[in-house]
Formats: structure tokens, C-alpha cells, sequence
């Protein structure tokens, strides 16, 4: 590759380039020692554009969350459950194009990139419009973007040893031995798990992207359910 001169060098394209490694290798070989190099500069250069490590981690998430829109595909008219649950698609397909962002948000030290607040805003329309109450729609979009965040690191993360490298007779002898280890658990103790143990293997040990109609049904039917119970009731409290 051929190195950048210290002539051009700018903020941006230090994120720039940080991003390209990242998504090419991982969020943990991104370096500013690797960056200098790559970039043809000195590492004290690099000083002057980003504080330290983190101010880069930082800029990199502003810039990987840039652009996210929750809305996309909103129509007049739509219900509130129809946008809840196409908000919901929106933001994994658009998390799944950029696979540094949700890494880089858990890192991320920051008061919040605006595209994070921007979808925050979009979220909190929607439920407001339900007939929530402000306090209770920050807390459920709290809760969603908790679980959310969870089941994408799943996702990004895929099946125990890379499914996609194995063929059908390693993943099946993974699975065989999943199921042996809870079968040999005490049944007296672990009655369900031992009786369950080939169901539980194949579930375990399937791609987690394969559940997600069924996450966002969870998240919506349970949205659906509040609202016609009254809320969140008195569980949350202000302190």
C-alpha cells in the first residue's frame, strides 16, 4: 500500500483509514502506532488531529452511526405498530451494513453521536403517538435498545466456531456433543435441559439471525400488551 504523506493528513482521514482497518480486521487492530505507519507519519502527527486512543474511538463511532434513519419506508397513515416494527428493521439492516457500529457505540465514551439521538427521537415519536407516556416511552425504548444491541452482538458474533467454515457433519458432531454434555447433567437436577437436550443443541447451535421475525414479534406483541394494560404500571420508579 502506498503511504499517505503527512501533506494531506486530517482528522478525517485518520478515521477514515481507522475505519477501513477495523472493518477489514477488527476493532483491536486499530492502533495509532498502526495508523502512523500506514499513513505515512509519525505517531506525535497523529497527535494533533485526535487526542489519544479513545477520542479516535470516538470519531470512528460518529462516523460508522452517520446516516442511520429508522424511518425509511414510513408512509402517512401508517399505524403505530407498523412503524415500531419497521424502525426496528431499519436499524439492524442498517447496524448489519456497518459491521464497527455496535462495537463501536459499547466503546464509545462520548455525550452520544447525533444520529444516536436522532434515532432515539424517531423511537419516542412513535411510542408518544401509541399513547405512552413520555417517562414510560423512555424507559421501553431503553429496554429495546437493550435487547436489540444484545441479539445483533449475537448475530455479529454468529454460531460457535464459525458454521460457516464447518460442513454438515462437523456441525453435526458439535451439536451431538452440545447434547451429550447436557445429558450427562444430574437428571433429578436438570430434568427439562436432559429431557430437551437434542432441541436445545440444534437451537444453540443455529444461526441467531434465523430467530429475528420472531424477536421483533416479542418486542411489539409485549409493546402492544402494555399499552393495553395501561403503561408500564408502577414497576419503574424515578429514583
Amino acid at each position: 500500500m502506498q503511504a499517505r504523506g503527512r501533506p494531506g493528513l486530517t482528522r478525517e482521514a485518520i478515521v477514515t483509514r481507522a475505519l477501513e482497518i477495523g472493518t477489514a480486521e477488527g476493532l483491536e487492530a486499530v492502533s495509532l502506532r498502526r495508523l502512523a505507519q500506514e499513513l505515512g507519519v509519525t505517531p506525535m502527527a497523529l497527535y494533533r488531529h485526535v487526542r489519544d486512543k479513545q477520542d479516535l474511538v470516538n470519531a470512528m463511532t460518529e462516523a460508522a452511526l452517520e446516516g442511520i434513519d429508522a424511518t425509511v419506508g414510513f408512509r402517512p397513515g401508517m399505524a403505530w405498530i407498523e412503524r415500531m416494527r419497521l424502525a426496528i428493521d431499519n436499524y439492524k439492516e442498517q447496524l448489519d451494513a456497518r459491521p464497527l457500529a455496535l462495537p463501536l457505540s459499547i466503546a464509545y465514551t462520548g455525550e452520544g453521536p447525533p444520529a444516536f439521538w436522532k434515532v432515539l427521537e424517531d423511537l419516542l415519536a412513535i411510542l408518544l403517538d401509541a399513547g405512552f407516556q413520555r417517562r414510560e416511552a423512555i424507559v421501553l425504548i431503553r429496554m429495546i435498545t437493550n435487547l436489540l444491541a444484545g441479539y445483533l452482538l449475537l448475530i455479529q458474533q454468529g454460531a460457535p466456531s464459525d458454521f460457516t467454515q464447518l460442513d454438515a457433519h462437523q456441525i453435526d458432531l458439535l451439536r451431538r456433543r452440545f447434547a451429550l454434555a447436557q445429558l450427562s447433567l444430574p437428571r433429578d437436577e436438570f430434568p427439562n435441559l436432559v429431557e430437551g437436550a437434542d432441541d436445545t443443541a440444534e437451537v444453540w447451535l443455529s444461526d441467531p439471525d434465523r430467530w429475528w421475525r420472531n424477536t421483533v414479534d416479542l418486542i411489539t406483541f409485549g409493546l402492544e400488551r402494555m399499552l393495553e394494560r395501561g403503561g408500564i404500571g408502577s414497576q419503574d420508579s424515578a429514583s
